[in-house]
């Protein structure tokens, strides 16, 4: 008869724990949370508006707009928007604007941006034919927690300005102070305001000052309603033409 051994017995024990030990799969871990998604690098809204004016023109019209910006991982960034309007009455066109923008930003830390921009307009009704210029200046945010977000802006430029009748061209240096604000009611609804006040420094009496404000409310995660008045005042206006122009518009906003 075979006999074996104690210790023969407890290493052949301790051999078949360890092959299991080995043998078993290791406990799962816990990932922790699953971190969000990077904010897409590019943003932007197209909308149809219908308008309602008072001031060089008193009349309904339709207007397009559009705007994109590109912010990815590095501190540079740039963006392009535009907006044209055209309204008539009686079959007689007595109304019709265009403003083109780029900007590009060059982020220093998470409030202060280094800015260069450049801008066309046409408004022919109220008197200018066009009108092209450019600035370079700092943006700085001063509230970035909501509800409330605030940032102001100054630049530096210059423009050339063709004015109606006669089509009499200027060229100025300019100055312009901006102000840009957001109330974020809730997920679904906000009120923004942009104000900027530009002086001509070859002539001050020429200053001009544009104000737009707006409230926004989602309709889906894609579109939204937008609600909006806008002033702009030159203080030395085109020969025949009123000092300041204001728009109502009602707007369908679809964002991408």
């Amino acid at each position: 008869m075979l006999r074996i051994s104690p210790a023969v017995h407890l290493n052949s024990c301790r051999a078949i724990l360890l092959l299991f030990a080995f043998a078993s799969p290791a406990p799962a871990q816990d990932p922790g949370p699953t971190p969000a998604p990077p904010p897409p690098a590019w943003t932007g809204s197209a909308q149809v508006s219908f308008l309602g004016t008072r001031g060089n023109t008193r009349t309904s019209v339709l207007g397009v707009g559009a705007e994109a910006k590109h912010k990815g991982a590095s501190p540079w960034s740039v963006g392009a928007k535009a907006a044209f309007n055209r309204g008539s009455t009686g079959g007689d066109e007595n109304l019709r604007n265009l403003l083109g923008v780029l900007r590009a930003g060059r982020a220093l830390n998470e409030k202060t941006e280094l800015f260069v921009e450049t801008a066309y307009a046409e408004d022919k009704y109220a008197g200018i034919d066009s009108r092209f210029g450019g600035e370079a200046g700092l943006s700085r945010k001063l509230s970035v927690t909501e509800p409330h977000l605030l940032s102001i802006e100054a630049g530096l430029g210059g423009a050339h300005e063709v004015r109606l009748p006669g089509k009499t061209a200027r060229n100025f240096a300019t100055a312009r102070a901006g102000l840009a604000y957001k109330y974020v009611i809730s997920k679904n609804a906000n009120f923004q305001e942009h104000a900027a006040f530009v002086e001509n420094l070859n002539d001050t009496k020429d200053w001009r000052l544009a104000h737009i404000a707006g409230l926004t409310a989602s309709l889906t995660a894609r579109f939204a309603l937008k609600l909006s008045h806008s002033l702009l005042h030159l203080n030395t206006p085109p020969t025949g033409k009123k000092k300041t122009d204001t728009v109502i518009a009602a707007a369908v906003v679809a964002n991408f």
